[in-house]
């Protein structure tokens, strides 16, 4: 939900006003309407549009609204994607919304066709992706594409503050033999001040205990948009509306809770970004950077950039804002769930689970030097070992989307078995079909990765893996153009702050059971979470936590 001023015409307001009064005075009949219009949608789609798919199998279509989404995108994902790989093999026809056809596919030469290949030639994100986060933070790189979003790359400078955490994390547990700690706090503070600081020159002070209204929110982004996904194919008509501050205002009408709930979370995450625009610009103002001189962070040097520039070309205020939210959300969200507030809380999960595992990477990591360098933490095997498994077996994100932008027929690796009972070796995909990349399926597969593929095993990483796995191109996180901001640098990071903790300290399960649900990405609960919002309950990792 872009911000942008809040006046309106004469005719504006008169018919934000008329449009009001409707929807209050006649919420029944409005909403019977717009079901009508859907239903009759639906109808008329299977009525006079033949199947694309139609010797693709899959599991039947069970809601004439949302399809399969619910499913596909629903906090407890892990059975019903299993069902797919199990019953369907590398390639099964869903739902969704309105009864449309779309691809699930797990197959490894078909999901590198489309992700690495294809990308933005063949394939690219659906439209509703770009539409939802550029509502959400405006223009970022995330909402742009094509060489704009390249140029946009070039600039990343980050550095590690995991020393911080782990004396703030020891200062927790002073004088005890063990104590109960929520280390998804404290990889997601580390992973906000590292964006905050490198990033945007800006501290957010929660590395010293100062839980704040923005890490909050920032934290409950994904779990709200996960339950707004099946309201998806509805992002780009409620993205049109004119003007845009209706888009506002029906956000605060609606009687969806957790619509309501995304667009608090969008307006504290926007006023941050404000607060921060204000501070760089009022220091800039007050200590220019001197030609030739270097800047430590990210944003100072956008804003000194944009202020050279002529009026014409600069960046207007809005598109500075969206890069800020960009900026911290790659850094925190997407960056944290591969490298700290997903994947590194569910490596300290696994490893106080198994002390052999945890005691072999502290024996490699108290060989090395204290402060590593980059090479050093590159060199150590056993190190990179852990962290490749936990990415195969625990993906940050379990199933990726690509709209196909021109028909093409794509190969599979291992072949399906159609309706008619042959065999399908290569799929016509349709111009407009979404396919659904079962990435956490790909990466249990028993046909690349043998018979052990569900097994946690960081020593397979030290061996020769099996052609088959080379022959895949699998990632633990999707590679391309439009990959995850950062990867390797998040990879980086994941390795440095993991490194510091073993070091430091030995971690155990706590009495606390903890869940792992979908909220877009794998995002831990306490046991018997049902709903993200649920009262009192909030994504944690409690771990006993004691010094070596």
């Amino acid at each position: 939900m872009s911000h942008a001023s809040s006046l309106f015409s004469s005719n504006q307001a008169h018919l934000l006003d008329r449009a009001t009064a409707l929807v209050q005075t006649h919420p029944l009949e409005c909403s019977t309407t717009l079901m009508c219009i859907l239903l009759g949608g639906y109808a008329l789609r299977h009525i006079f549009m033949p199947s694309n798919y139609a010797n693709i199998d899959g599991p039947r279509n069970n809601s004439i609204f949302s399809g399969h989404l619910k499913s596909l995108f629903s906090l407890d994902v892990v059975p019903f994607h299993d069902m797919l790989q199990d019953k369907y093999g590398s390639v099964a026809k869903v739902n969704g919304m309105l009864g449309k056809e779309n691809l699930y596919v797990s197959d490894p030469r078909f999901m590198h066709e489309v992700l690495v290949k294809g990308v933005d030639t063949n394939f690219r994100h659906p439209q509703f992706t770009y539409d939802f986060l550029q509502m959400s933070f405006g223009p970022g790189i995330l909402a742009t594409t094509d060489s704009v979003h390249k140029a946009q790359r070039k600039i990343g400078v980050f550095e590690t503050i995991a020393q911080r955490m782990t004396r703030s994390i020891a200062r927790d547990v002073e004088g005890a033999a063990g104590r109960d700690i929520d280390m998804l706090y404290w990889c997601s503070a580390t992973a906000l001040e590292l964006i905050g600081e490198a990033g945007l020159g800006h501290t957010f002070g929660i590395l010293e205990g100062k839980e704040t209204p923005y890490s909050i929110a920032i934290k409950n982004y994904f779990p709200a948009m996960a339950r707004v996904s099946p309201l998806r194919a509805l992002f780009p008509l409620f993205y049109n509306l004119r003007p845009v501050a209706l888009q506002r205002k029906l956000a605060e009408w609606t009687p969806i809770s957790y619509v309501r709930a995304l667009k608090e979370i969008i307006d504290v995450q926007d006023d941050q970004a404000r607060a921060i625009l204000a501070d760089k610009k009022a220091a800039l103002k007050e200590t220019p950077l001197e030609d030739g001189e270097m800047s430590h962070d990210i944003m100072s040097v956008l804003l000194k950039t944009n202020m050279e520039l002529e009026q014409k070309d600069r960046l207007p205020e809005e598109e500075i804002l969206a890069q800020i939210n960009t900026l911290i959300f790659a850094g925190h969200e997407t960056t944290s769930h591969a490298s700290n507030s997903g994947t590194l809380a569910r490596v300290l999960d696994i490893i106080s689970q198994n002390q052999t595992i945890q005691h072999r990477l502290r024996e490699e990591i108290l060989q090395a030097p204290e402060s590593l360098s980059y090479d050093e933490i590159q060199g150590l095997p056993y190190l990179d070992a852990v962290c490749r498994e936990t990415l195969r077996l625990y993906p940050p994100f379990i199933v990726l989307e690509k709209e196909a932008i021109k028909d093409c027929t794509l190969p599979l690796k291992y072949p399906a078995r159609g309706k008619n009972g042959e065999e399908i070796r290569e799929v016509m995909v349709k111009k407009g079909t979404i396919c659904y990349m079962g990435v956490r399926e790909e990466n249990r597969s028993k046909e690349t990765w043998g018979l052990d593929a569900d097994e946690f095993l960081p020593e397979r990483w030290l061996e020769k893996l099996p052609n088959s796995v080379a022959e895949s191109k699998t990632s633990g996180v999707y590679s391309g153009p439009r990959s995850c901001i950062g990867f390797k640098f998040s990879l980086l990071k994941l390795k440095m702050i993991l490194s510091a903790l073993v070091r430091s300290f030995k971690f155990e399960p706590s009495s606390t059971q903890v869940g792992w649900l979908q909220a877009m990405t794998i995002t831990p609960y306490p046991g018997g979470t049902k709903e993200p919002f649920e009262e009192g309950k909030h994504p944690s990792v409690p771990l006993k936590v004691s010094t070596v």
